[in-house]
C-alpha cells in the first residue's frame, strides 16, 4: 500500500479536529441530529423569571440535565419551555425553582425529584409544583430596614449610657446587681442546711408518693367506675330530674310575668311613703326645736338629766357602759343567721331524705353549719325499732374559705368528717366532696362514706343538686338527687315583722 504524503495527513487530521468541534459545539447546544433526549421538552410556570436567560441551565438534583428553549410571558405568569439534553425521567410532582450559582453568578433552574410513587412527566406537560424565588433586591431591603433598627437602638443606647449621668446610671445597676448576687451567696451559705433539710423532705413525700400512687390511681378508678354504674343505672332519673328542674325555672319565671303587674304597685306604694316620709321629717323639724330646749337646760344642770351629764363621774361611767353596749350590738349586727330545709331522693333506698339547717356566719370567710336530718336506712336492720330518736343524724361542721375552696371539718351525720367545697362560676355552681364514716357505716361497708354533689344556686334562696353517695361501697352506694331553700336574717325578720 502507497503511503500517505505529509499533505494528506494533516488534511486529515484538520478533518478530525473540525469534527470533533463540530461535535462538541452541538452537544453544548442540546442539538440532537438523530432524536433521542433532546427532543424531549416539559414547561415551567414562574410568576417571575427575573435574571433567568434563553440557554439557561436546567438541572435535576444538581446534575445538568438541559437548557431553557423559550421564554412565553402569559397573562399572569412567565411560561418557560425546557429541553433535555440528556435521558432524565421527571416525576409529576417535584419541585422546580430558580437558583444562582453562587452570590452573582447566573441564574438556573433547578428541579427537586418527586417521590417514587408519582408517574414520569410526559413530552410537553407542564410541572405543576414550583418555589417562586426570593429577589435579592428585597433581602437587600429588608436587611437595609434591620441595620436602621439596629442604629437606632444602638442611638438610643447612646442617648441613655452616652453621657455623665447615664455612665452613673449604669455603674449604679452595676454595683446593685453586684450587691444582690453577694447577698444572695450569703443567704444561701447560710441556709445551706435548711436547704438540704427541705430537699431531704422533699424526696422522702416524693418517695412516699411513689408508693402510695398506685393505691390512689385504684381509689380513683374505683370511684369513676362507681359513679359510672350510678349515672348509667339511674339515666332516667337523672334525665327526670333535669326535666324538673327546667320545668321549675320556666314556673318562676312565669310567676314572675304573673306578678309584673304587682310590682308596679308595690314601686308606687314606696313612692307614696316617700312623700309621707318628707311630711314628717318636716314634723321631725318642729320637735328638734323643742329638743333644743331641752338639751339647753341640760346644759345648765337642770333637772336629773342635766346632773347626770354634767357629773363627770356618772358621765365617764355611763360612756363605758355605753361603748361596751356599743360594740356588743355590732358583733351582733355582724353575725349572720340562715335557716334552710332540702330534701334529696336516694335511688338506692327508693326513698326521700329530709334536712333542717342552721348556718351561722361570723365573718364572710368563715360560717357554722347545725345540721338535722333522719337516717333511713335504720329501716332495713330488723333488731332496731326506728323512731325519731335513734335515726336522728345530727352535723355540726365549721368551715373556713379560702378564695374559691372551702374546708369544712367536723361531725357529719353523727360521725367526724371533713370535706372540701369549690365555687366556679361566681358561685352559682359549686362542686363538694366529704368524707365520713371512716370506719364504715355498718358490717356491709368496708370503706368510708364518701359523697360527692354538684350544687346549682338558680335563685338567691333557692338551690338544686345531684351526686353520689356511699362511693367507695357497692352495698350502699347510689345516686342521688334534690333541691332546697336557705334563708337568711333578713327574710327571717321581715317574716317576724322587725322590718
Amino acid at each position: 500500500m502507497k503511503s500517505l504524503t505529509p499533505e494528506t495527513r494533516v488534511g486529515l487530521l484538520t478533518l478530525a479536529t473540525a469534527a470533533a468541534l463540530i461535535y462538541l459545539s452541538v452537544k453544548t447546544a442540546g442539538i440532537s441530529f438523530f432524536g433521542g433526549p433532546g427532543e424531549f421538552a416539559f414547561n415551567i410556570n414562574f410568576k417571575s423569571v427575573s435574571g433567568v436567560e434563553l440557554r439557561s441551565k436546567v438541572k435535576l438534583s444538581g446534575v445538568e440535565i438541559g437548557y431553557i428553549e423559550n421564554i412565553v410571558l402569559e397573562e399572569d405568569h412567565a411560561s418557560i419551555k425546557a429541553r433535555l439534553t440528556r435521558k432524565a425521567g421527571i416525576r409529576k410532582n417535584a419541585l422546580a425553582t430558580i437558583r444562582t450559582s453562587g452570590l452573582l453568578g447566573e441564574k438556573y433552574i433547578e428541579i427537586v425529584q418527586g417521590s417514587k410513587d408519582q408517574p414520569f412527566i410526559k413530552q410537553g406537560e407542564t410541572l405543576k409544583r414550583v418555589q417562586e424565588p426570593t429577589d435579592v433586591s428585597d433581602i437587600v431591603n429588608k436587611v437595609g430596614e434591620a441595620i436602621e433598627d439596629i442604629r437606632a437602638v444602638t442611638s438610643s443606647l447612646k442617648n441613655v449610657f452616652g453621657t455623665m449621668k447615664g455612665e452613673q446610671s449604669l455603674k449604679n445597676i452595676l454595683n446593685n446587681i453586684d450587691e444582690a448576687s453577694a447577698n444572695m451567696k450569703a443567704i444561701l451559705a447560710e441556709n445551706r442546711k435548711s436547704l438540704k433539710t427541705t430537699l431531704d423532705n422533699f424526696s422522702v413525700i416524693s418517695e412516699a408518693f411513689s408508693k402510695n400512687a398506685p393505691t390512689m390511681a385504684a381509689n380513683l378508678e374505683k370511684i369513676s367506675s362507681g359513679l359510672k354504674e350510678i349515672v348509667e343505672r339511674n339515666k332516667d332519673n337523672l334525665t327526670d330530674g333535669i326535666a324538673n328542674v327546667k320545668e321549675l325555672t320556666t314556673i318562676f319565671n312565669e310567676m314572675l310575668k304573673e306578678n309584673r303587674k304587682n310590682l308596679k304597685i308595690t314601686f308606687d306604694n314606696m313612692a307614696t311613703a316617700s312623700a309621707k316620709i318628707d311630711e314628717v321629717m318636716v314634723s321631725i323639724k318642729k320637735v328638734s326645736g323643742s329638743v333644743a330646749k331641752v338639751t339647753s337646760k341640760i346644759e345648765r344642770g337642770e333637772g336629773t338629766i342635766g346632773k347626770l351629764v354634767n357629773d363627770e363621774e356618772v358621765y365617764d361611767n355611763l360612756n363605758k357602759t355605753l361603748s361596751g353596749a356599743g360594740k356588743f350590738i355590732g358583733k351582733a349586727e355582724e353575725l349572720r343567721i340562715s335557716l334552710g330545709l332540702r330534701g334529696e331522693w336516694q335511688s338506692q333506698m327508693d326513698e326521700g331524705k329530709s334536712f333542717f339547717s342552721l348556718k351561722i356566719e361570723p365573718r364572710e370567710d368563715r360560717y357554722y353549719l347545725l345540721e338535722l336530718s333522719e337516717d333511713i336506712r335504720r329501716d332495713d336492720d330488723p333488731a332496731i325499732t326506728r323512731n325519731t330518736l335513734n335515726s336522728l343524724l345530727y352535723t355540726i361542721t365549721m368551715a373556713k374559705r379560702i378564695s374559691d375552696i372551702t374546708l369544712r371539718a367536723g361531725l357529719i351525720e353523727s360521725s367526724a368528717g371533713a370535706g372540701v367545697d369549690l365555687y366556679m362560676f361566681g358561685d352559682k355552681l359549686m362542686a363538694s366532696v366529704e368524707a365520713f364514716n371512716l370506719t364504715g357505716y355498718d358490717n356491709n361497708t368496708d370503706n368510708a362514706q364518701i359523697k360527692a354533689q354538684l350544687r346549682w344556686n338558680a335563685q338567691k334562696y333557692v338551690y338544686f343538686y345531684l351526686g353520689g353517695d356511699e362511693l367507695l361501697n357497692e352495698y350502699y352506694r347510689t345516686f342521688l338527687f334534690g333541691g332546697g331553700i336557705m334563708f337568711d336574717e333578713n327574710v327571717l325578720k321581715m317574716a317576724a315583722g322587725m322590718r
